[in-house]
């Protein structure tokens, strides 16, 4: 849900990006360079990549990635299903992984033979719902808790409720993404829905309702979440309900003071991954192109710029030897076990019903 613009220096965090040699089974060598240019099609989000990261990548790969942007999972789903080799990698959160996958759209791979899936913390490796086999279905890449930031300059009593952001005084000041089905989720819980992701006919009801109740309240739905942090920062927006790190991306972009706030019903959260596209004509690139994008520099200049922590244990220790410890570690950056306590982002179990309750209230 992420998921800042595609900035950032790669040299910021100076580390070598090698490895040992390695093949994966269907995915190609992990190392080395592709005899012939190949291009990449990947659907993901912004904060996944940086450009001179890309530029770096095909100078040590021959692999060009081209990456095209979605914000909802469903979108992205749905265009995978519909485009069949168009794309060669997409992006997914959490419990979408295994509907991909269940639906014969990407196609799993021996995570241990690239050679960068070492710098992994351990329990990344170890998702069972990402498990198909001795394969994984996704490669590792980050994480956060979605909750709502807000500038005290304006909101003078704490949001730590989602009602609290149904208050006319609010009336086109909050900014978030536009994700259907997370916007469902989020109304789920502050409705107190059992199960934000498989919301019964009534509870939909309910979430509807509390929607329309905040539409108001809305200044946009945002493509990509680097409008949360700009609308935050121009002062636009005095709430972003966000990704973890948003204060500190609003104070860089030279914004005012934001401070989180965590909603007492509860919240959301992602755990999300690039994944193969099974249709994929360039299947034998995928484990050379990931495993030079996921090396530690490039991961510990990603969580500069974007805020949210990432399972990359080896750039957690470069952050500390660079003097950017105490914001990784406010940032649960070294911490990746409470990724597993969050309501996970996943399919709901009416898709079309959500859809049809978002639309009756933002398509109006």
């Amino acid at each position: 849900m992420l998921r800042l613009g595609a900035l950032g220096a790669v040299g910021y965090i100076a580390s070598a990006c090698g490895g040992s040699s390695s093949s994966s089974s269907g995915t190609g060598s992990a190392t080395g360079k592709s005899d012939h240019p190949v291009t990449l099609n990947w659907l993901t989000w912004s904060d996944h990549y940086a450009n001179d990261q890309l530029a770096a990548v095909k100078g040590k790969t021959n692999e060009q990635g081209r990456p095209q942007l979605f914000s909802d999972n469903a979108d992205a789903y749905l265009k995978i299903k519909q485009t069949g080799s168009q794309f060669d990698i997409v992006s997914g959160d959490a419990l979408w992984v295994p509907k991909y996958h269940k639906d014969g759209l990407t196609e799993s791979f021996d995570l241990s033979s690239l050679p960068v899936s070492s710098q992994l913390y351990s329990i990344a490796r170890d998702f069972s719902f990402w498990k198909d086999g001795s394969n994984y279905m996704g490669y590792p890449f980050s994480w956060s808790t979605v909750q709502i930031y807000y500038n005290p300059k304006f909101v003078k009593t704490v949001p730590d409720s989602w009602h609290a952001l149904l208050d006319k005084k609010y009336a086109g000041k909050i900014s978030l993404e536009n994700i259907p089905t997370d916007m469902m989720a989020i109304a789920g819980r502050a409705t107190g829905a059992k199960e934000p992701y498989s919301m019964t006919t009534a509870e939909i009801a309910d979430a509807k309702a509390w929607l329309k109740q905040f539409k108001p309240n809305v200044l946009k739905l945002a493509s990509q979440n680097n409008e949360v942090v700009r609308a935050l920062a121009d002062g636009s927006a005095w709430i972003g309900i966000t990704n973890l790190g948003t204060d500190d991306r609003v104070k860089d972009a030279g914004g005012p003071v934001v401070k989180p706030a965590y909603p007492k019903e509860g919240t959301i959260g992602f755990i999300d991954s690039e994944q193969m596209v099974k249709a994929s004509k360039n299947k034998d690139a995928f484990a050379r192109f990931v495993n030079a994008m996921e090396q530690a520099s490039y991961i510990a200049q990603n969580f500069i710029t974007n805020g949210r922590p990432l399972f990359n244990e080896k750039s957690y220790k470069m952050l500390v030897d660079q003097g950017h410890g105490d914001r990784a570690q406010r940032l649960l950056y070294n911490q990746p076990q409470k990724a597993l306590e969050m309501t996970l982002k996943g399919p709901s179990g009416n898709e079309q019903a959500y859809t049809d309750a978002f639309n009756e209230v933002f398509g109006a």
